[in-house]
């Protein structure tokens, strides 16, 4: 990330940055930012599927009835939203609270299991887990690009992608639109206890490049998961509110562009905006699907391996590649905030 910020002052090096003043729950602000405004289906339509490039900023936060949930479904973690009589506010996904959830779902006993415990508990159970699903959702088996780090198999069933994973009675193929309803349900749930009260429409955020399937997909897993109503958002977009949000001065003055750059787990998504009449008017947006923090870690893991090997005569067996991958998520997190790491 230093890299990053490096290089994004570098090409725009005329231009304001606050690189540093966003949470990384901020596209889940920016869904349930838009769920507050979203009145009836046809308004959901003009405003962000035919055409218009304009996306309402205001947010309804003094009104308990508004149920606005925002779900940021990303391709490592996920994050919840809801309006509240304070504002919005992000929920705890994982028992001991923690508001970001691993995208990890494990299988090996009756009752899945989801985020960080899955995560604790692959040195025992990684043919059991299922992650990086939204890499697969919507796409036929010829689409992919098999990632050797993953510790599930992935297989073709009719030319659809399916995932072989080992549960508690035996093997199992299951789509990935499977695992993102099992996430999605689990976060429903949480959304549920949280509000006290039964929800049923929410805003899920998609990235840009995202095709037709592939939003099919995730609306399917929305319905599957026990929504009723479900919209779609550009992730860029959803960022773009929530910088409105946390920038209210700024938002009602300016004139200027902005771009938000928003380097994800699986995608990067960019969009430029600027606002008018209390509105957020989107002038471009764009991103590219196959890129974000799972393929930096897939570079570590590779160079990891590769030391190991040549430096130390040591094979990783793949009993052990889920430490390998751990770890070097460890060491790229922390390269998010200093220039190294060991």
């Amino acid at each position: 990330m230093p890299m990053i910020k490096l290089l994004l002052r570098e090409t725009f090096p005329k231009a304001k940055h606050y690189v540093d003043d966003y949470p990384i729950n901020t596209v889940a602000v920016g869904a349930a930012s838009y769920a507050s405004t979203i009145k009836n289906e046809e308004e959901e339509i003009a405003a962000e599927s035919s055409g218009s490039n304009f996306v309402k900023e205001r947010v309804i936060q003094d009104d308990v009835e508004v149920d606005a949930v925002g779900i940021d479904l990303g391709t490592t973690r996920c994050c919840v939203a809801v309006n509240r009589p304070t504002g919005i506010e992000t929920i705890g996904l994982e028992n001991e609270g923690n508001r970001l959830l691993p995208s990890y779902v494990a299988y090996d006993e009756k009752h899945e299991k989801y985020g960080k415990i899955v995560i604790h508990r692959m040195r025992d159970h990684s043919k059991s887990t299922a992650f990086d699903a939204k890499r697969l959702l919507g796409k036929e088996f010829n689409e992919i690009k098999i990632d050797e780090n993953w510790t599930f198999t992935v297989i073709s069933f009719g030319n659809k992608v399916k995932l072989q994973l080992t549960t508690h009675e035996g093997e199992t193929l299951k789509y990935p639109e499977e695992i993102s309803t099992s996430l999605l349900k689990h976060m429903k749930e949480k959304t549920e206890q949280f509000q006290t009260k039964e929800l049923s429409e929410v805003v899920i955020t998609i990235p840009t490049a995202f095709n037709k399937k592939q939003k099919q997909s995730t609306h399917v897993a929305a319905i599957l998961a026990g929504w009723k109503k479900v919209h779609l958002i550009s992730e860029s977009v959803a960022a773009a509110l929530a910088y409105s949000i946390q920038n209210p001065l700024l938002s009602s003055n300016s004139q200027d562009g902005i771009l938000v750059f928003d380097l994800g787990g699986g995608t990067l998504d960019v969009c430029v905006f600027k606002y008018k009449n209390e509105s957020v008017e989107i002038i471009g947006r764009s991103g590219d699907p196959n890129l974000g923090g799972r393929d930096f870690d897939k570079l570590l893991i590779d160079y990891f391996a590769k030391r190991l090997k040549f430096d130390f005569k040591i094979d990783v067996p793949e009993s052990k590649k889920y430490f390998l991958i751990s770890k070097s998520q460890e060491i790229k997190e922390s390269l998010s905030n200093v220039e190294e790491d060991r």
